[in-house]
């Protein structure tokens, strides 16, 4: 990877707006310092955007990574039916938990009684559905951070080309950014940098389908 591009995780911990900072070496000297280097010229870019999870964001044409997309729609089909079987349990849950509390309110079943129904039918069906949710859970976080890892090297390598083309000396991260610049659409890249990966990528898939 270039030097010249910082890694979007990477947080740093100063930026003065585009330039560096200078001060008079004396009160008593009206004579102003010499610049001993370019201020350098400082890029943001909004990595959340490219790989976002907004409904709104990933019907628009350039929002997001085209590739993300792709990918976030293919696992929330396959999350589907496991989700509507999460769904089917909760609710079957629901009704058992108001079938007890309707038999306890009016008194005609023993505490025995309620205790037995609940151990046979409603704990049964409360350990299905912390067991689902949680293996559910956890399995769409480990397929979203495997699509992350498969896009990192992908996303930098279109900040690099960017950076090149445009002549900046660095790209960091929006969030890492506590300055103007942070929501100045003129250093913002995020935009260039989705046309790059999205040229990539539909490269990919034409090769892809040759092939097939």
């Amino acid at each position: 990877m270039n030097k010249r591009v910082l890694s979007y995780t990477m947080l740093i911990s100063s930026v003065s707006l585009l330039g560096l900072s200078f001060s008079a070496a004396s009160a008593k000297d009206s004579k102003p310092m010499a610049l001993t280097a370019a201020a350098p010229k400082i890029a943001v870019i909004d990595v959340r955007r490219i790989m976002s999870q907004d409904t709104q964001l990933l019907k628009e044409e350039s929002a997001v990574s085209h590739e993300w997309r792709d990918q976030f729609e293919k696992l929330q089909e396959t999350l589907k039916p496991i989700n509507e079987e999460i769904q089917k349990l909760q609710k079957e849950y629901q009704e058992k938990m108001k079938e007890l509390e309707s038999l306890q309110k009016s008194g005609v079943s023993s505490n025995e009684a309620l205790q037995k129904k609940y151990q046979e039918e409603v704990a049964p069906l409360e350990y299905r559905l912390q067991t689902q949710s949680q293996q559910t859970q956890q399995f769409a976080t480990n397929e979203l951070m495997r699509i992350q890892q498969i896009l990192a090297p992908k996303v930098e390598k279109a900040i690099e080309t960017v950076t090149k083309a445009q002549g900046w000396d660095l790209v960091i991260s929006r969030d890492a950014v506590v300055s103007p610049i942070s929501t100045d659409s003129r250093f913002n890249v995020t935009s260039h940098v989705l046309y790059e990966l999205n040229e990539a990528y539909a490269k990919e898939k034409a090769a892809a389908d040759k092939k097939a």
